[in-house]
């Protein structure tokens, strides 16, 4: 069968048209894929155009079909839509929309990053307590909220577990938790830490900053984690910011460190170096003293043990004495016999300032006879002295009865005796004086001499 040339030129035309429409739409970034579109807000593209390819770890997945800005103020951003051309694929919830550079001055393209798998090490306290597929959480904002689900465990020993995370495991054996973040918007730091929690009887898995910092919760209606670009102008804007700030940081430290400081600081180190060595010295001559000494320090730390040995003896001496029932009745019938011996003389002298004075030198003898005995019986183990001195204490107590008795038979004497009584009187107050000046004599010498040793 035989065409005309009409017929071919009009089907060469038609190819031809077909042909040109084709290179229009690929130029104009857009396919006749019936594929759905997506639409991803990105505040800056950076130089992306229309027809640049859309790829997916490397490969070539799908095109960019239409840019479109949207001026709204602090609000603007732009609009990009794009295809997946190729079959059976499919864009991951949260996966990484980024703009890329094939090269140093290569095409721009759109890089379609799937969500990737993380690891945590958790301590092993008990067993079967997460399970594949169970909830991610992580604090953001106020509350915790589900972030990812769990795509494997496995038990490993402590050994294997990387070495920046060892030191939060305290256990030999530890879960290995893989997971993977399926919120949008969310962007985590490379290292994180998880603990186990159990809320409502179910066991969670809970990661965290290394620092604890509390991330904000994305704010976003994508179903895709958007990157943004990062321009060669901001990027040297921020070295020049950066090279600013280390500026003004080396002109503040040349200010300090001014050639004054610098000597100071320099003859600070000298001074210390001398002080170094002088202590160094120092502590040598101490060592030597000390070793020179050690003799003289263990007679002294002896002579220490013997005093307080003596020390603790002279105790229980007294203690005794004080204890002993025949030397307190002793004590009691003197103090009595003292007592009614003022009251006799009481009523012997008619003077009150008199019998006072009479009353004030007996206790003065009676309170320095006691201070002697206690002196005597502190510095002395002799159980004979001390028998001696009770008999002594003994023989005033019945010379105190005596004396008191005598009294007592002179207020019964006629009144015509009273001129000759009155005259012994004077006689016994200044011979009660006199004792009084002898005792507070012996007591001061007793003193002075317990003083000494």
């Amino acid at each position: 069968m035989k065409f005309s040339s009409s017929f071919k030129v009009g089907l060469l035309t038609i190819l031809a048209l077909v042909l040109l429409i084709s290179v229009v739409f690929k130029v104009k970034g857009r396919t006749f894929s019936s594929a759905d579109r997506v639409d991803v807000v990105f505040k800056d593209v950076n130089g992306l155009r229309p027809g640049a390819g859309v790829q997916m770890m490397g490969l070539r997945v799908g095109q960019v079909e239409q840019i479109t800005p949207v001026v709204d103020g602090e609000n603007s951003y732009v609009k990009v839509k794009f295809v997946v051309t190729e079959p059976n694929i499919d864009i991951p919830k949260a996966s990484m929309l980024s703009i890329q550079q094939s090269g140093l001055i290569g095409e721009l393209f759109l890089e379609i990053t799937p969500p990737k798998t993380r690891t945590v090490y958790v301590p092993m306290i008990t067993k079967d307590i997460l399970y594949k597929d169970d909830d991610v959480q992580m604090k953001l904002d106020d509350k915790y909220q589900n972030i990812g689900k769990i795509s494997n465990i496995e038990v490993v020993a402590k050994d294997v577990i990387p070495f920046n995370v060892r030191d939060l495991i305290k256990t030999n054996y530890a879960y290995k938790i893989d997971y993977v973040v399926n919120l949008p918007g969310l962007i985590l730091p490379e290292f994180l830490k998880g603990k186990v929690e159990k809320e409502n009887g179910t066991y969670i898995l809970r990661i965290a900053t290394l620092d604890d910092v509390i991330l904000p919760y994305p704010k976003q209606e994508s179903p895709y984690t958007i990157v943004e670009p990062m321009r060669i102008a901001d990027f040297m804007d921020w070295q020049y910011r950066a090279a600013e700030s280390l500026t003004e940081t080396n002109k503040k430290i040349n200010d300090l460190l001014s050639d004054q400081v610098i000597a100071e600081l320099k003859m600070s180190v000298q001074n210390i170096n001398s002080l170094t060595g002088q202590t160094s010295e120092t502590m040598a001559k101490m060592n030597e003293l000390l070793d020179k000494s050690k003799g003289d320090l263990d007679q002294l730390m002896v002579m220490m043990d013997r005093a307080t040995t003596d020390f603790n003896m002279l105790t229980y001496n007294i203690n005794g004495i004080i204890g002993d029932p025949k030397f307190k009745s002793t004590l009691y019938t003197t103090a009595e016999s003292v007592d009614k011996l003022s009251q006799n003389l009481n009523k012997l002298m008619g003077n009150d300032e008199e019998a006072q004075a009479l009353a004030n030198d007996i206790r003065a003898i009676t309170h320095n006879v006691n201070e002697i005995s206690g002196y005597v019986n502190s510095l002395t183990q002799d159980d004979n002295l001390k028998k001696d001195i009770n008999r002594a204490v003994a023989n005033v107590n019945t010379a105190m009865m005596n004396v008191s008795s005598a009294l007592e038979t002179v207020n019964k004497v006629n009144p015509d005796k009273r001129t000759e009584l009155q005259a012994i009187i004077e006689d016994t107050k200044v011979t009660t004086c006199n004792l009084k000046k002898f005792s507070e004599k012996l007591n001061k010498r007793f003193l002075l001499w317990r003083l000494m040793f």
